[in-house]
């Protein structure tokens, strides 16, 4: 029995102080970790919001029809992508009332996040625009009006600023907020005949995968 005791004793002694070293290095380790955890976080750059493609709605200044502006934007790779917006005319609609359409190219110039807010893109655009005051024909008329002189189109340049914010299952809401300027040289020809140069601001958003 004094044996067994005297095993017991010893089993205590030298479990209770490995117990207090254990608790001693228990919090210097769990503030190692934390500070290694913290490196790593400022040695890795932050991962951006990739965005594949995006629906959007909104308005534009260059619409006189009162009419939403749609734009389906497509992104091939990460710093390039190519949208179409407007209206819907002759697609979802047949109103007369004057419109313009973008197609456009978007090259994004930088990103970055902002903690609590999302990631923001500023981006150039180039392609073209048609301006059309009427039912106007298939096609894009660039050298020109259409034969009922209700359609033309031009080149157009513009910048803007891209805003992502990832919503859930790798959806995010996308915001875009953009100026142009579109030189349309047939356009005092057209039967509402409009100016040669054609300034435009438009906000949409909408959600992107």
């Amino acid at each position: 029995m004094w044996k067994r005791r005297d095993c017991v004793r010893g089993m205590r002694s030298t479990s209770i102080p490995a117990a207090l070293t254990l608790l001693a290095l228990t919090p210097s380790g769990l503030r190692a970790e934390e500070a290694a955890g913290e490196a790593r976080a400022k040695a890795e750059p932050p991962r951006t919001t990739r965005n594949f493609g995006n629906l959007r709605v909104g308005g534009s200044t260059a619409n006189g029809n009162g009419r939403p502006d749609l734009c389906l934007e497509l992104s091939p790779v990460a710093f390039l992508s190519v949208e179409s917006c407007g209206t819907g005319s002759g697609f979802l609609h047949s109103d007369p009332e004057p419109e313009v359409a973008h197609f456009r190219a978007k090259l994004r110039l930088a990103s970055f996040d902002v903690e609590r807010w999302g990631t923001f893109q500023p981006f150039l655009a180039g392609g073209f625009a048609e301006a059309q005051v009427g039912r106007d024909d298939p096609g894009f008329q660039f050298k020109g009006t259409d034969r009922r002189r209700v359609a033309t189109a031009g080149p157009e340049a513009g910048l803007g600023l891209r805003f992502l914010r990832p919503l859930a299952a790798g959806f995010e809401l996308v915001g875009d907020f953009n100026f142009s300027l579109a030189w349309m040289p047939h356009a005092p020809e057209l039967i509402q005949p409009g100016n040669t140069w054609l300034p435009s601001a438009s906000l949409s958003f909408g959600v992107g995968f």
